[in-house]
């Protein structure tokens, strides 16, 4: 046993393994108060599934979604400038920079000199780009359908509509 600053004896409790044998830590029922009826904490464990899920299926370890993301506003609207992803996705600039340099250093996409503007970089999917999104839009529909099974078509379009009106 290690002694405690004041010099008492402490025991360090170690977690039980699960009687299940799968090495999981048996947890006591907790009194979890107001949170089941928070949206906050209701949301964040619902995104937490997702972000599992995602990180388990979509992708080559560098993408998330906010990469996902990028990619199909880049190929849906070719030519389009940073600052125009930054505001569609709410990232701020200096984030979307990085990011961009970072699909760039995957060979993804590419910045041209935009014609109208010569102060502005437009951004353009390479043909690398094109292959690797047609995988990852495969892997996402996947990863999306196995929440989206989880509703009716009727219930999918209804929770859609109440998190957009969370998006103000």
């Amino acid at each position: 046993m290690a002694k405690s600053k004041n010099g008492r004896e402490q025991r360090k409790s170690r977690p039980r393994s699960s009687p299940r044998g799968d090495g999981a830590v048996a947890v006591r029922p907790l009194n979890v108060g107001i949170l089941p009826n928070l949206l906050g904490y209701n949301v964040r464990r619902a995104h937490m599934a997702l972000w599992r899920d995602f990180n388990r299926t979509v992708g080559t370890g560098i993408v998330r979604p906010g990469l996902f993301s990028m990619l199909v506003l880049i190929d849906e609207n070719p030519g389009i400038a940073q600052i125009e992803i930054a505001v569609q996705l709410a990232i701020d600039k200096a984030t979307i920079v990085g990011l961009i340099r970072l699909l760039q250093k995957q060979g993804w996409i590419e910045r041209r000199r935009s014609r109208a503007d010569r102060r502005r970089q437009d951004l353009y999917l390479t043909a690398q780009g094109r292959h690797e999104l047609a995988t990852l839009r495969r892997e996402m529909l996947e990863h999306e359908a196995r929440f989206t099974n989880l509703f009716s078509r009727q219930e999918l379009m209804q929770f859609f509509d109440f998190l957009r009106r969370i998006q103000i």
